[in-house]
């Protein structure tokens, strides 16, 4: 059991987790073409290193369940964090490998702290899931624009990329320090019965909306996670200055966020989320393909609608696609394994989808045609939503 009295100072754990996760990649964008220059590094390698963390949110995610059945889900928790914190420290040192090595470790770390976080809700806050859902993605929204928009700038004032990526380790320690009094006042974890374990997780793969939810979860990754490794970049092939490039990206991630919360409030009032996924995702769409459009053109004069429109439908979409897990799950076990499942592929998608976006742009100079490949994958994105959002849970067995 991982039961505990949280409190006031367990809600600001959460909040504090919320904000060490998202800079840590948020802050790798804007600093793309600084470090290839600095390092002196390829197309292929740069590339990787703006996938790699989306390609470990993938990989750890599936290490979740194993962890939390053996140590408990709050010690698990705060095993990585202390990982993550390691992870942030290390990549300052050594050049690209240091620097390649930190940021998978890093996004293991996150990767886990990403799918205990909706077990953490459901259980400390079973009538309240969409509500403080949508409180704490809103905290990774803010915690992603603030990290976007001030990247470039604290390389200049700090004299480098490497120190502007460590300031990041400061919340990750907070984090740590407000999350220790949970791992104290837990409750002795009792492992669960492989058996019953093994069923939840059968339940969860047959399952044709978990594979939906995990559909959806993995292509508004994808959208997301391209824009936050590769739009700076993709702007900087038109003529847009870095620090302007980087206040894009922190603008389309902050605009969304009263949407975030807006939604996240009225989620937990609706049996069916069908209009609401399909909705927001109709929103990102329409934002998409007015960035492409940008980028074909080399025009700016629509870039800001594009940043609004994108910043709405994402800062939509992803408490959309965590609520669907939270309730969908018909128990607490259900509920890790779901979102191990939903995080896991979806984020391996997405690390795929963000490298090859990326890659291609760069050996085909052509970043109009590796988003117009996302604006399409969104179109998908509306349909798998409206299923997704059914009314119902899966079955135990």
């Amino acid at each position: 059991m991982t039961k505990t009295k949280f409190g006031l100072l367990g809600f600001l754990a959460i909040a504090f987790i919320a904000i060490a996760l998202r800079p840590p990649v948020a802050s790798l964008g804007p600093l793309l073409e600084e470090i290839q220059s600095t390092l002196g590094i390829g197309s292929a390698q740069i590339s990787l290193l703006a996938a790699a963390p989306v390609f470990c949110f993938g990989l750890g995610a599936f290490a979740s369940p194993w962890l939390v059945s053996r140590f408990g889900l709050n010690r698990a928790m705060l095993n990585v964090l202390m990982l993550l914190a390691l992870a942030l420290s290390f990549r300052i040192f050594f050049g690209y490998p240091g620097l390649l090595i930190g940021t998978v470790a890093a996004g293991l770390s996150i990767a886990i702290a990403n799918v205990l976080l909706p077990t953490v809700v459901r259980i400390q806050f079973p009538n309240r899931v969409p509500l403080i859902t949508g409180a704490y993605t809103t905290v990774l929204g803010i915690s992603a624009s603030v990290a976007a928009s001030v990247a470039v700038p604290s390389s200049n004032f700090l004299g480098g990329f490497n120190l502007a990526l460590a300031i990041w380790i400061v919340p990750v320690f907070l984090a740590i320090v407000l999350w220790v009094p949970q791992t104290m006042n837990q409750i002795k974890h009792i492992p669960q019965v492989a058996s019953i374990a093994a069923e939840e997780k059968a339940a969860v793969n047959r399952s044709p909306i978990a594979w939906a939810i995990v559909f959806f979860f993995g292509i508004q990754s994808l959208g997301f996670y391209s824009l936050l490794g590769w739009m700076p970049t993709a702007l900087l092939s038109i003529g847009v200055t870095a620090q302007d490039a980087g206040n894009y990206l922190g603008f389309a991630s902050a605009i969304g966020i009263p949407s975030g919360l807006v939604v996240s409030y009225f989620l937990g009032k609706f049996k069916s989320l069908s209009f609401w996924a399909a909705g927001a995702s109709l929103v990102t769409l329409a934002g998409f393909i007015l960035f492409t459009s940008v980028l074909f053109t080399a025009s700016t004069s629509l870039l800001l609608f594009a940043c609004i429109l994108i910043g709405f439908g994402m800062a939509a979409t992803f408490p959309l696609a965590l609520s669907l897990i939270s309730s969908r799950a018909s128990s607490q076990a259900q509920t890790t394994q779901l979102s191990s499942l939903a995080q896991g592929v979806g984020y391996l998608f997405a690390a795929i989808g963000t490298f090859l976006v990326g890659y291609f742009a760069i050996v085909t100079s052509s970043w109009p045609l590796s988003f117009s490949v996302i604006t399409g994958l969104t179109v998908i994105q509306v349909g798998i939503g409206f299923y997704a959002g059914k009314p119902g849970v899966i079955a135990s067995k």
